[in-house]
């Protein structure tokens, strides 16, 4: 497979960020990332402090914030003031969504500057900006993409988890637009090991997975390897 199981650990985000999430699954995906040393926790806003006391001092575990979910409708005044109390609460990385209706409509001028404040307050501390590909066209795909990548995020991320899948053609339309200038978050619809091993082949190098889904990629990879 050309991945050892630490290193596939390393490209996983582990969330809890359903409607729905309790402090159970917070307390879930914190153990699952103590235990495979996942790359970075991310939870609801709400629960972002229970989870920075959960983490403790597993500094090698990214705490995560999400921004203007799930349908990045938020003023950028709201943004801004979200990103900067998950901040405070000691998130480490912030993947924010992308204003889907004002992509939609054209409105690009408002979109970036709605993604530069969040970028300019998060400074040093990396965004990625959701586009939720699902409800695209393959043109607002592309037109996203650049949007994210010249603002300054980190990365492009495919998708919330809430409204449907990522798929391969999603990935190859990013990946056509921005090459190797910004990384890929795909999150959404990564239910296998073969799957993600296929993305991971496209140039995706961070996967946003839930609790089920982590764990069972995990078992599935072990027993393939024998690690």
């Amino acid at each position: 497979m050309g991945l050892s199981l630490i290193e596939l650990a390393r490209m996983i985000d582990i969330s809890a960020v359903k409607a729905g999430s309790t402090l159970n699954d917070v307390e879930a995906i914190v153990q699952a990332a103590k235990q495979y040393r996942f790359m970075a926790i991310f939870p609801l806003p709400s629960l972002v402090d229970r989870a920075k006391q959960l983490l403790g001092d597993f500094e090698d575990i990214i705490l995560g914030g999400v921004v203007g979910f799930p349908s990045g409708s938020s003023t950028t005044n709201v943004k801004v003031v979200e990103a900067e109390d998950l901040i405070k609460l000691g998130c480490k990385e912030l993947d924010m969504v992308i204003d889907v209706g004002k992509l939609r409509s054209q409105l690009y001028d408002e979109v970036a500057s709605d993604i530069n404040a969040v970028v300019d307050t998060a400074g040093k501390i990396p965004v990625k900006v959701i586009l939720e590909v699902s409800l695209l066209t393959q043109k607002e795909i592309t037109d996203g993409s650049l949007l994210i990548r010249d603002c300054g995020a980190k990365f492009v991320k495919t998708g919330t988890g809430w409204s449907g899948p990522t798929t391969t053609e999603h990935i190859a339309l990013i990946k056509k637009a921005v090459g190797d200038t910004v990384q890929v978050k795909v999150a959404g619809g990564i239910r296998n090991l073969d799957f993600l091993l296929k993305i991971h082949d496209m140039g995706v190098t961070r996967f946003g997975l839930g609790y089920n889904s982590a764990l069972a990629i995990i078992n599935e990879f072990q027993k393939r390897s024998g690690e």
